[in-house]
């Protein structure tokens, strides 16, 4: 597939039903807010955000170079989020939505039109489901785009551009900018308020919806609140500190410059709360032992009555959130169930075990100690034996960093499994010279297409042409790429610690340098912070710098986590307990955030009840859900959509994936069609089932019809008999 072919292809994932208009703007609420104190909790370790992985200049092993893709409306002054909510006001002509949560906001240019900054808001009622909106169980659900209930617009609005200020992961600063003056509009992840701040421009409202009814309804200290009712019944409140009148059903109309505040429905809380409102969103977070605790902390401007603006939190938010201000005042999300306000400056949750046992050995709920019997071992050493013979440095030496990596960490995981299991020291020095090896050319960067840097977006991409390797030039994918590499480094420098370090810290340079591309605590000069993690949807983004009309998307839940047990792991070797203690909370996050929007089962309340049955999400979009892959459905059945929320089963596998969730799936959506799977994808499903009967599944690795076309390219039967095997016995 050609870039043009793949580009179109997420274009044509842009279901543009209904086109709306929308404008919101916000004045100048400029007085600086006191912060209130800080919550004061159990947890009073340091900043796990504040400990870099590391500083400094990529290697120089990476030839430096500038993106094709320039970001739009942007200086490159500093690293430019490429996975986040804000991306898509980057590319192309800066007109895809993003959703700050719960509302959604875009660049409008349509001809004879506002042009400005649309918003809108949907209720779960609107959800068009498909590709039968009436059948009993939905492939997808996505939410109408585009319509525009505002417009931030304004007078003499024909000759605008925007530019795109301050790039943080949770938010960016738009300015719409003409030769008269501009309009400066945060976009932060969960804000309240949309708040637009007009400086020498008279601000225009405008709305396709139209206003049924506008009117004056009171006043907030100094600010004006007005409620206007659209013509499909839905109400909203607008405060400013200028007069508002409305010119015609279609545009309300400001009297001079100043500070403008929108957000859906009426209530006393956004009385108390309005006035302030946020400029930017930082993470900050602590361990200890087994307890987590993270903190999306908003820089405010402004006052309100209460000294707090309003946030909106996410389902996985509310169960764990201890911060306090909640409020009454809940709206739907488009894709993650009903959000819940809560008046207060910063969101603080904390989450409970934490995965710090969860190591090297095989692990699941059930067996925390993995144990073997000389039955087991020996069949596990007569896979191995036969296993360690293939041509590992040949077979991972290939054009794809995706597919590399899952070469390498199937044989650095035989090669543990050698040492550290069977502990047998012929078959280990059989097999870890030529995993040694094969890493090795990677780390030399010496590969079919070799890494190099971007200066343009910052960070380390594929030298492949975009639509080779699932995007990793454009940074798709980053997280599933260097997590099977990273991954397979910490298992061999377990049995090897010193290899890390050797012919100049080779190996640990190159695992630094991709842990930094993924996952920086903080950004820096060379690198944004945590490109692939949403520390607010609590999963991470595979989509790159690809617009699209219903936002960032991610497929594999499990290479997700896959990414972040990795770097758990190589943490551990090294000994970065900041590293260690981030990719434990990233897990703890992950597993609740997972098993509300990515997997589900029967008990689910998030997700629409036609589409629980599915079990698992497919490909989550910010907008949308779509039960299938970018690959296909299956050979037999839906058995790749199963398959890809479940590669690689390792440790971690049953920590996120609990064994309630992984019968019901069997059950409901697996076992009927198990025994019709051809092909590797069967292995895949086959390993997943010891997380609720390692038994049976154990019995089927164990088998002597053993059939190798039958496990995926990343498998072996060394591990997969591990595996069972130590949670079965």
């Amino acid at each position: 597939m050609g870039l043009r072919d793949l580009k179109n292809a997420f274009k044509r994932m842009d279901i543009r039903h209904g086109q709306d208009v929308l404008s919101n703007k916000e004045g100048s609420l400029s007085n600086q807010q006191q912060q209130p104190k800080q919550h004061s909790s159990a947890i009073s370790s340091e900043d796990i955000f504040n400990h870099p992985i590391a500083t400094g200049e990529p290697p120089q092993l990476f030839k430096r170079k500038n993106h094709e893709l320039i970001p739009q409306g942007c200086t490159l002054d500093q690293p430019i989020q490429t996975n986040n909510f804000s991306n898509n006001l980057t590319l192309e002509d800066q007109t895809f939505p993003i959703w700050t949560l719960p509302y959604s906001l875009w660049l409008t240019k349509d001809p004879g039109q506002d042009f400005g900054l649309a918003l809108n808001h949907t209720d779960a009622n609107q959800r068009v489901f498909g590709p039968e909106p009436d059948a009993k169980v939905a492939q997808f659900y996505f939410n109408p785009p585009r319509i525009k209930s505002f417009v931030l617009s304004g007078e003499g609005f024909d000759n605008v551009k925007m530019t795109l200020h301050d790039h943080r992961k949770m938010s960016v600063t738009a300015r719409l900018e003409t030769q008269q003056g501009c309009v400066e509009i945060p976009l932060i992840q969960g804000m309240g308020f949309i708040t637009a701040i007009y400086d020498k421009i008279r601000p225009v409202l405008a709305s396709q919806v139209g206003c049924q009814d506008f009117k004056k309804v009171g006043q907030i200290d100094g600010l004006q609140k007005y409620q206007a009712k659209l013509f499909n019944q839905v109400v909203w409140s607008i405060y400013s500190d200028i007069e508002l009148n409305l010119a015609d059903p279609n545009h309300i109309v400001g009297q001079g410059s100043g500070t403008i505040q929108i957000c859906r429905g009426d209530s006393p809380h956004y009385d108390n709360a309005v006035g302030c409102y946020p400029t930017s969103a930082d993470i900050s977070g602590a361990v200890n032992g087994n307890v987590g605790e993270y903190r999306i902390k908003y820089d405010i401007k402004g006052r309100s009555r209460s000294g707090n603006t309003i946030v909106w939190a996410l389902p996985h938010h509310q169960e764990v959130v201890i911060s306090g201000g909640e409020t009454d005042l809940q709206l739907d999300s488009t894709t993650k169930g009903v959000m819940k306000a809560y008046k207060t400056n910063e969101l603080v949750m904390q989450e409970q075990n934490l995965p710090v046992d969860v190591l090297w050995d095989p692990w699941t709920t059930f067996a925390t100690k993995a144990q073997f019997s000389d039955s087991t071992l020996q069949l596990i050493r007569q896979a191995a034996t036969e296993e360690v013979k293939q041509d590992v440095v040949g077979m991972a030496n290939i054009d794809s960093m995706y597919t590399s990596g899952k070469i390498l960490d199937k044989f650095a995981y035989i090669a543990h499994v050698c040492h550290f299991i069977l502990k047998d020291e012929g078959l280990t020095n059989e097999i870890l010279p030529k995993v040694k090896q094969a890493i090795e050319i990677f780390a030399k960067n010496q590969q079919k297409f070799p890494l190099v840097y971007d200066t343009t977006w910052k960070g380390i991409i594929s030298s492949a042409e975009p639509g080779a390797d699932f995007g990793n030039s454009n940074y798709n994918d980053h997280h599933f790429h260097y997590g099977y590499h990273i991954h397979a480094i910490a298992l061999i420098a377990h049995i090897d610690g010193g290899w890390l370090h050797a012919n100049n810290n080779l190996v640990y340079d190159y695992a630094i340098a991709l842990l930094r591309d993924v996952a920086s605590p903080r950004a820096d000069e060379y690198f944004p912070q945590s490109r692939s993690f949403c520390w607010y949807h609590g999963h991470s983004f595979a989509h790159g710098i690809f617009a699209s009309g219903d936002g960032k998307d991610e497929e594999s839940s499990s290479e997700d986590y896959h990414f972040a047990y990795g770097m758990k792991l190589f943490a551990n070797v090294v000994q970065d307990q900041a590293m260690e203690s981030r990719a434990n909370l990233m897990l703890a996050i992950m597993r609740r955030s997972m098993n509300m929007y990515m997997l589900y089962s029967d008990d689910n309340r998030i997700e629409p009840a036609k589409f629980i049955p599915n079990k698992v999400a497919g490909i989550s979009f910010e907008n949308k859900i779509d039960y299938a892959t970018y690959f296909g459905r299956g050979t037999i059945a839906d058995e790749w959509i199963h398959g890809i929320h479940m590669l690689p089963t390792t440790p971690i596998s049953g920590y996120i994936r609990g064994p309630k969730f992984v019968k019901e799936e069997w059950d409901q959506k697996l076992a009927p069609i198990i025994d019709k799977i051809p092909d590797g994808w069967k292995g895949i499903l086959m390993l997943n089932k010891a997380l609720y009967d390692p038994k049976s599944s154990y019995e089927w690795f164990a088998r002597k019809d053993w059939d190798p076309a039958q496990i995926d390219n990343g498998m072996s039967r060394t591990w997969s008999l591990a595996y069972t095997g130590g949670i079965s016995s």
